[in-house]
């Protein structure tokens, strides 16, 4: 039997899958295709349809929810809170603990740091589908723990303002077109740090819905985790050429995922930081360095290009 049911194989799943498996766990990964890793059982279902959502997860005592929609807040709010009601109902009814990542957009328009006492604050249509989606949790009777991380960063990171935005044009020797600021204090958030959290959050006890903070480096601007980077690469100074504000302002009507970066710019604009000490200590987890983080980064990034880069065989 799957002591863990994993839905989703994106960065965050399938970090947390390997991780599993190294450990020796035995593993179900749970999605749409049947994707999954070869050491895993894997399941073909479709989080909107309860029924198939319990016939998958069976009765699996931990649940990784690591399923998402395309960065849109009209298909954020049209699915996750259907595929998120499936799950937590199976989980209140057989007792499992489902442990899911957090972002900081509820939090958007309220004070910073974000803690684990932070309360909802919304000021994006975004944030206030999270907001939305932290209250069904609260409501449902299952055992949640929302682990609230910053912006990704890390081993398959792709759709991130730290990820082909950032990593991939340094490794490039390419200027990093940044379409946010990029000298504000902000929360990112290395990839292997919440898998091991979400991990660890699976195990802890306690009843109901818990806001957990996943154990963070330490705030740091967009500029410097691009220079962290780069030495990491062995590489100079990273050029940053800036998307001019009114360059965005005329694309997006045109261009939706620009529309979409503009609705939550703000949270680059100022300080928006976490401070998770509480959740460090209950969890017995600390943080991977920024240094070590971007060293293991730009390890993965470089073996993905080789592999992308071979020629076919035969």
């Amino acid at each position: 039997m799957s002591r863990t049911v994993v839905l989703g194989y994106g960065p965050v799943g399938s970090t947390v899958t390997d991780q599993l498996l190294a450990a020796g766990e035995a593993v179900r990964v749970v999605t749409r295709s049947g994707s999954g890793p070869a050491g895993a059982e894997r399941v073909r279902a479709d989080l909107m349809d309860a029924e198939a959502t319990a016939r998958a997860i069976g009765d699996a005592p931990r649940i990784v929810l690591a399923v998402h929609a395309p960065y849109r807040a009209a298909a954020w709010a049209r699915t996750l809170p259907v595929m998120e009601a499936s799950v937590l109902t199976h989980a209140a009814r057989t007792g499992a603990t489902v442990v899911t990542a957090e972002s900081l957009y509820a939090f958007d328009g309220g004070p910073s740091p974000v803690t684990e006492s932070s309360r909802p604050q919304p000021a994006s249509r975004k944030g206030a589908v999270r907001r939305d989606l932290l209250a069904q949790r609260a409501a449902s009777g299952a055992r949640v723990r929302s682990l609230v991380c910053g912006d990704f960063y890390g081993p398959r990171v792709h759709s991130s303002h730290a990820g082909d935005f950032l990593v991939k044009p340094i490794l490039q020797g390419k200027p990093v077109r940044a379409v946010v600021p990029i000298d504000q204090p902000h929360a990112f958030t290395h990839m292997s740090d919440l898998a091991r959290a979400l991990v660890a959050a699976s195990e802890v006890d306690g009843e109901g819905h818990e806001l957990l903070i996943t154990p963070n480096a330490g705030p740091i601007s967009l500029r410097d985790l691009g220079r962290v980077t780069a030495q990491a690469a062995g590489l100079g100074e990273p050029r940053f050429a800036p998307v001019p504000a009114p360059v965005l302002r005329a694309l997006a009507p045109f261009v939706p995922i620009v529309r979409e970066i503009r609705d939550v710019a703000h949270q680059f604009a100022q300080p928006f930081v976490v401070s998770g000490q509480a959740s460090e200590h209950r969890l017995g987890l600390t943080a991977t360095p920024w240094q070590a983080a971007a060293a293991e980064t730009v390890a993965w990034w470089r073996e993905a290009d080789a592999h992308a880069t071979q020629p076919a065989a035969g």
